[in-house]
């Protein structure tokens, strides 16, 4: 070989390997998408939050794991931020300091604590002002509310916009929160003045000045007062009521924190912050409402804290049911999600389409999951993209996790095109499974309105080999063009989703 090939290929070696120093140095990033993201110290919204982010900011990723990010934050340190609130490629350009946000198009929208009607109202919000967006869910927008917390809105009932000033965003959402139930608004500040209207509890309202007695507001485009006692302004404590509660009204009952814990407005993680209790501070309780407890603080205002935080003495069972959250239900239960086939395996084959299944309830286990890990439920999918999984792997799964409920989704398929309908399977008769399967089975009947094919048992891998309880869904038929046609229908998945959702909180009650 000549001395000009040697050199040639020594050349074209070494521009191979200094473009594989180069990929292999670029690493791997994610942008952050969304406002204000939580950073936590593991792969579950049940972990602390060990730091924020916010819109355009980027971090090399050390590893991905079921929907999430594990980040470099330097100084050695790492978090995990999840998956639907970054967006994945190499190094980006600088931060983009704008974000997306949404504005109310009708009167007194609600807010809710998840991307379901069936969430809690936690506030309402006027047109006007526009909220900072963190994540869109089929029908539903997740916002930033003032005070740190987060509410889900109909999307039909709000304008997107992109390109806003992230700074002029957030200072168009300080609101000051109503603290009670049925507060004069008037016209003057005078218990005298005309009542122009009356807010809820959880309403929000911009504050035009702030006063000792009355806090002037916006009402309707027009000055009006409130009580300043009956409003929490963002960052400040809550104001003191005139009148505290008589000391013959004490509990029997009362927690003591272990440390510093967050005392709300309602009882879940979506109601507005009143105040941040220290470590051993002590508080009589007078309700419950789940695993929320309802507590007194020393203003006379009543508050809710988490009830798996504190250290509590009395009995809980003689204190009266304010009724029960989302939150309470759902928090800490551990749910697999299945999201039927995947890779090579297509699973059924829509009739006039060609839809995949593995598609489709790839998109129906997001959507689900989405509903639930709102409510503090701990969600494991055994896959988050197109992968294949095997039956035993999903299986183990189910166990490795010991879920309180495995739910697999499907599309069905037949030699008959004219079978429509929708079917839920179990295996065991006895079983916790079975009960599961009738609940899931009335749902989706009732919010797809498709033939009712009942329960029936199933003797499948992942329902058969599967100790925990466990449910087999077939949505609908991808043979049948009608039933096509509602399968890749966003607004019927997320029927689909809702119903499911439902379910399994009846179930878990």
């Amino acid at each position: 070989m000549t001395r000009k090939r040697w050199i040639l290929i020594l050349v074209i070696c070494f521009s191979l390997l200094s473009s594989m120093i180069a990929a292999a140095a670029e690493g791997r990033f994610v942008k952050v998408i969304a406002y204000d993201v939580n950073i936590r110290s593991g792969a579950s919204t049940e972990e602390g939050v060990i730091g924020h982010a916010d819109y355009g900011d980027q971090f090399e990723v050390v590893t991905s794991e079921n929907g999430w990010y594990q980040v470099q934050l330097g100084k050695g340190q790492s978090g995990w931020i999840h998956a639907s609130l970054v967006k994945e490629g190499g190094r980006f350009a600088t931060s983009n300091p704008v974000i997306d946000v949404a504005q109310s198009k009708v009167e007194s929208l609600n807010v809710r604590g998840g991307a379901s009607t069936s969430f809690e109202i936690v506030t309402t919000i006027q047109p006007g002002t526009t909220y900072p967006v963190l994540q869109q869910n089929a029908d539903w927008v997740q916002i930033r509310l003032p005070d740190d917390r987060t509410g889900w809105v109909s999307k039909q009932y709000v304008t997107m916009s992109e390109g806003k000033a992230k700074p002029n965003a957030q200072a168009e959402q300080e609101r000051a929160t109503v603290l009670s139930d049925s507060v004069n608004i008037r016209a003057d500040n005078s218990q005298s003045a005309p009542i122009l209207g009356t807010l809820k509890l959880g309403d929000l309202v911009q504050v035009i000045e702030e006063g000792a007695d009355w806090t002037k507001i916006d009402w309707q485009g027009k000055e009006a007062y409130v009580k300043a006692q009956y409003l929490k302004l963002p960052g400040k404590p809550s104001p003191v009521k005139d009148t505290l509660p008589p000391s013959n009204e004490q509990s029997d009952v009362t927690l003591t924190l272990q440390d510093a814990t967050n005392l709300r407005s309602g009882p879940g993680t979506n109601f507005a912050l009143l105040e941040t209790g220290a470590a051993g501070a002590s508080y009589p309780v007078t309700g419950k409402s789940g695993n929320w407890l309802e507590v007194t603080m020393k203003n006379g205002h009543t508050a809710w804290i988490a009830g798996w935080l504190p250290n509590v003495s009395g009995d809980l069972s003689k204190l009266p049911e304010r009724g029960q959250s989302l939150d309470g239900v759902l928090h800490g239960k551990t749910i697999v999600l299945d999201a039927g086939h995947g890779g090579y395996d297509v699973g059924a084959v829509g009739r006039d389409t060609g839809v995949y299944e593995k598609d489709l309830t790839l998109s129906l286990t997001t959507l689900l999951a989405n509903k639930l890990t709102s409510t503090g439920a701990r969600v494991v999918l055994t896959r988050s993209d197109d992968t294949f999984v095997t039956l035993d792997d999903r299986v183990q799964i189910s166990k490795r996790e010991d879920c309180d409920i495995f739910v697999s989704l499907h599309f069905n398929t037949n030699a008959n095109p004219n079978l429509s309908g929708t079917m839920t399977f179990y295996y065991n008769e006895d079983g916790k499974d079975h009960d599961l399967a009738n609940r899931i089975q009335t749902q989706l009947v009732k919010n797809l309105g498709l033939p009712d094919l009942g329960t029936r048992f199933g003797d499948y891998y992942v329902l058969r080999e599967n100790p925990r309880p466990a449910v087999l869904i077939e949505t609908d038929f991808l043979t049948n063009s009608g039933d096509e046609q509602k399968a890749k229908d966003p607004n019927v998945q997320d029927k689909a989703a809702e119903a499911v959702f439902q379910a399994l909180v009846d179930y878990l009650k």
